[in-house]
């Protein structure tokens, strides 16, 4: 398995992840040039979800491991 190119590195009160690192090029990004990455396909390993509230964020794509996803 790859390692993923995207770390979150700061988050909100409430848990949403709005500062985020390349690992590979250690460039910063916001979460909104973040998402714009992820809908383009620079970092394949993660996606962008809305929620009924129309916030956008990123989520990434399940790796087959049950001890680290949601059931």
């Amino acid at each position: 398995m790859t390692k993923k190119r995207l770390k979150a590195i700061k988050e909100t009160d409430t848990g949403l992840n709005v500062r985020f690192e390349d690992v590979s090029s250690k460039t910063e990004l916001t979460l909104k040039q973040a998402i714009k990455a992820v809908e383009k396909g620079s970092y394949p390993d993660h996606h962008v979800v809305e929620r009924s509230d129309g916030i956008k964020y990123i989520r990434s794509n399940p790796d087959g491991n049950k001890r680290n996803n949601l059931e």
